[in-house]
Formats: structure tokens, sequence, C-alpha cells
């Protein structure tokens, strides 16, 4: 950077989301969800508003039209910069939002996940430079299991979908979403996720992640996924694998 640039923690966020997703992948995502623009002279094609929607998860605490201008700043290397484009409205946006429907989504997602320290291998640790360095044990790709929960908005619809935590007086205020991911150990990349409602378990959930796993990939969990259970981890030849009843950790092979 030149001597006297200033940097904003906005413009760092924007600058990893457009690297980390990129417009071809978007496209994709599109096309196969089946959601792309009826019109093409519109303020919100497809791609410009997937940019916006994932904005708005950087900048939960900005509204839509803020987060609108600071998205504009990428805009261009999305390749669809124009210079009389404005910022929509916050009515215009949540309506280009609807557009996308549930799957557009996770179908990005599974375009762009995945690990970023490397290959793995004899010499990945010696290789790999800064946290990346934790992403490895001997020639395995070290990851790890973990569950957690996603408040959406109280609505009849998610409420049906995806259920309430608790009961009664004791009910949760809003519905809420079970996720649980596999994630890069070291740098924390979210290689595999798995959504569902809160009133299907852990267990069930993290047994959908199971089929991901390479053969190079070494899965750390605590005891709630304890791989030793019947029924939840599915061995593969040649595939290490960590955990047990205990806290103490035992490896084999």
């Amino acid at each position: 950077m030149g001597e006297g640039v200033v940097v904003r923690p906005d413009q760092v966020s924007l600058g990893v989301l457009v690297n980390a997703v990129p417009r071809d992948a978007v496209d994709e995502a599109v096309a196969v969800s089946g959601v792309g623009a009826k019109r093409s002279d519109g303020k919100l094609p497809t791609h410009v508003i997937t940019c916006l929607a994932l904005g708005l998860c950087l900048f939960p605490d900005d509204d839509y039209q803020e987060v609108a201008t600071k998205v504009t700043g990428s805009l261009d290397r999305l390749g669809c910069w124009d210079a009389a484009w404005t910022v929509p409205t916050a009515s215009a946006i949540t309506q280009a939002r609807k557009r996308l429907g549930r799957n557009m989504f996770p179908e990005l997602f599974e375009r762009c996940c995945g690990p970023v320290a490397g290959k793995a291998g004899p010499t990945a640790r010696a290789m790999a430079l800064g946290t990346a360095r934790g992403s490895f044990l001997r020639r395995w790709r070290l990851l790890a299991i973990d569950g957690f929960e996603i408040d959406v908005p109280d609505s009849k619809e998610n409420a049906t979908e995806f259920g309430y935590a608790g009961s009664g007086d004791n009910r949760s205020a809003f519905p809420k979403v079970r996720v649980v991911a596999l994630a890069e150990c070291g740098t924390h990349a979210f290689v595999a996720a798995e959504v569902d409602a809160y009133r299907v378990g852990e267990k069930t959930v993290a047994a959908r992640s199971y089929p991901r796993l390479r053969t190079d990939e070494l899965l750390t969990a605590d005891r709630g996924f304890t791989p030793g259970q019947r029924g939840t981890a599915p061995r593969r030849p040649g595939r290490p694998r960590c955990g047990g009843p205990r806290p103490s950790w035992s490896c084999r092979s």
C-alpha cells in the first residue's frame, strides 16, 4: 500500500468476499438453481443481489442501503459495474432477495467452500505459513466438527420448517436452525456444512457430513460426536479417525 493510504475494515472484508466468491461460481449457482433475472435492464440482476446479500451478512448492523453503498466499490471486480448505477431502495433490495429463493446460496457455498491451507502430504506442515501450520498432522489435513444454532426471523414458515428451542415459558424467542460444520483446523475454513431443523439432533446432522471426508483428512471431534458409536461415522479403508468416550483422545488407523 502507498504511504498515507488508509484502508477501512469494510474494504478488507469486501475484498476478501469478492476473491472468495468469484463471479463464475455465482453464475453457475444461479444457473443450477434457476433464479436468473427475468429482465436484463434492472438495477439488481441476480449476481449483484447475491453480492449484496453476502454483504448484509458481513455488516449485520448496517441497513440495506448502507451495505449496498459499500458493496458498489467492489462491483467492478464482478464485471458488472455501470457508472450510471445508483444505490437501489431498501424495498427494491428486499424484493430482489426474494427472487434468489432458498436453493441458490447452498449451491454457491458448495462451489466456494473448501480447505485453504494447501495440499496435504508429508511436508505440508513444514511448507505452511502462519495459522495454516495448525491445519496438518503428519501427512493428514486436520479437520474439526462442531454444531451451532442460528436464530431466524419469527415467521410461521420458519416456525414450521425449523421449530423453536424449549417449550412453554422457556421457548426461544426465535425459531432456530441447527448447523453442523466441518472446518479446517488452523485456518477455520469451512469445508462442508449441513443444515436442518432444531429438532433434528447433532449426531443425525453430522452423519450426513462424514461421506464428504477424504482419505488424507483426519477428523477430530468431542464426545458429542463420538465416532466409535455405531451408525455415526462409517469408517472407510485407509482413513484414520480420532475420538472416544473419554476426554483423553485416542487415534487409530
